[in-house]
């Protein structure tokens, strides 16, 4: 019971709270104050009267107005439901029209079906308080996600969710400021309009991102040939810079394509054209908030120092030079875990066990773990201290071979495990290892900047399509929310028009 209740937390406040705003709005919100714009010739003019139309269904009572300024504001009283109109007349002067929703409930909504309503301030003071503690539980759980295991593609998600949470509720305390009269409809416009404008602030970042990035190609390109694995920085960062201006320029097309008019207000293609609209936006925030939280994620990995209690290293092999001896990065993964072996053995005295793993290529002279295991003989590691693992092709053969050589040799029920391997790869190798149940931390090895970026690309990719169910579940939730507001519009301008 108690792990259902804390898997529809959510959903249960959220329902308790509706339920809530419900009561107090259907409390006070049989009464509403109108207010619009006068000529200066009707405000405080003694032969002003109100007047209300509303086709004879005796659907509203004036209960007190006022004049301050050019603006007047009349109080009106629910009696019967339907539409009316509102406006200030003396003689052939007359003001603007307030329009009024009177719903069968009682409850009156002005300007629109789905429009302001009495009690609506203290309705978004409580999707307020609902998005800041989603937003404070999103925190708690990436807090207590890191601290259980760093190498979780949850954690991406859920550090991307923060940014994406923490945009949304400072948007709403600034509409919750700044627009003290907002109702239902304008709430979950605001909301898509802050994802499109979040498209637009965030342009000038990805275009250094993108300046940055093919620089950093270009540089791999020349030293290490030109495939299309090397020019993925370049493809990204062009998309990146696409998918910025996506929403303005989907937004540019549809206002002058032919094919579907956006401009006739209650025509299928305005609603069909707002819809495409907020999707381009949608899909490009969270896209982009994604992608922050697997750079913050992967920083982390590649800056992660292990605690000194690890029996065991493995140091993940690759591509070794023709003659047996270690290409420069994979000499640097075996410096880092030589290094970590040292501060530990100075912090605790503990020795450490290492494992070289990596088959033998086509290519190769020997097995790449053999290769680790005479530099790490070389450097004055002993014989004794070094166990093979020459079997394994992949990153998650590394781990899942050396695991099972682990067990054979280990005493322990549960041994203490780190893993070597470059930095942009720390956080993937992390990931595998979580997925095959090992827990083991991860020390990264220092690369040249200009592979760094292309290689925390691929590494990108391949952490976001673990969770790919997950980001489409997301993705699903944001659609639902663009398709009720395409609906509202639709019912509100078309079908209640």
């Amino acid at each position: 019971m108690k792990k259902l209740f804390i898997k529809l937390r959510y959903l249960l406040l959220a329902i308790v709270m509706l339920i809530t705003c419900y009561i107090y709005v259907y409390a006070v919100g049989h009464e509403y104050t109108c207010e619009f714009n006068c000529s200066a010739a009707l405000s405080g003019s003694a032969g002003a009267e109100i007047c209300i139309d509303d086709d004879g269904k005796d659907m509203l009572e004036v209960t007190h107005w006022r004049y301050s300024g050019d603006t007047a504001y009349v109080g009106v009283r629910s009696k019967n439901p339907g539409r009316a109109y509102v406006y200030v007349q003396n003689g052939s002067e007359s003001s603007s029209l307030a329009v009024i929703y009177v719903h069968k409930n009682g409850i009156i909504t002005g300007g629109d079906y789905f429009g302001d309503f009495t009690g609506s301030f203290i309705v978004r003071v409580s999707l307020a308080i609902y998005l800041a503690v989603l937003l404070m539980d999103l925190i708690i759980m990436y807090r207590r996600g890191l601290k259980k295991n760093l190498y979780l593609s949850r954690n991406i998600l859920i550090c991307g969710l923060i940014i994406f949470m923490a945009g949304c509720f400072l948007m709403h305390l600034i509409n919750l400021i700044t627009a003290p009269r907002m109702g239902l409809f304008e709430i979950l416009v605001s909301f898509l309009n802050f994802l499109q404008t979040f498209a637009i602030l965030t342009m000038p970042v990805a275009v250094i991102m993108a300046v940055l990035a093919t620089i950093s190609n270009m540089n791999l390109l020349r030293k290490e040939g030109r495939t299309w694995r090397n020019m993925l920085a370049i493809i990204l960062s062009l998309l990146l810079c696409i998918a910025t201006v996506t929403p303005a320029f989907v937004s540019y097309l549809l206002q002058s394509s032919r094919l579907i008019d956006v401009h006739n207000w209650r025509g299928t293609g305005r609603f069909i054209g707002m819809f495409i609209e907020n999707t381009a936006g949608i899909i490009v925030v969270y896209s982009e908030c994604i992608l922050a939280g697997s750079i913050v994620l992967g920083i982390k990995a590649a800056r992660h120092i292990p605690a000194f209690d690890k029996d065991y290293i493995i140091i993940h092999g690759c591509q070794i030079r023709k003659d047996g001896t270690l290409t420069k990065l994979l000499q640097s993964r075996a410096d880092r875990a030589i290094e970590f072996a040292e501060m530990q053995k100075k912090a605790t005295g503990k020795d450490i066990i290492f494992i070289p793993s990596g088959g033998k290529g086509s290519d190769e002279v020997i097995s790449e773990a053999e290769a680790i295991s005479n530099y790490l003989k070389s450097q004055g590691i002993p014989g004794s201290s070094i166990i093979l693992e020459d079997r394994s092709a992949n990153t998650y053969e590394n781990l899942r071979n050396s695991i099972e050589l682990i067990k054979q040799t280990s005493g322990k029920k549960a041994p203490k495990i780190a893993f070597a391997t470059t930095n942009y790869h720390a956080f993937r190798a992390g990931l595998l290892a979580a997925r095959l149940h090992i827990k083991a931390e991860g020390i990264g090895s220092r690369t040249k900047s200009y592979f760094w970026i292309n290689a925390f690309i691929r590494e990108f990719i391949a952490t976001v399509y673990y969770k790919l169910r997950t980001h489409i579940l997301v993705l699903s939730v944001l659609m639902m929310i663009n398709v009720v507001v395409t609906l509202m519009t639709y019912i509100s301008n078309v079908v209640l028009s």
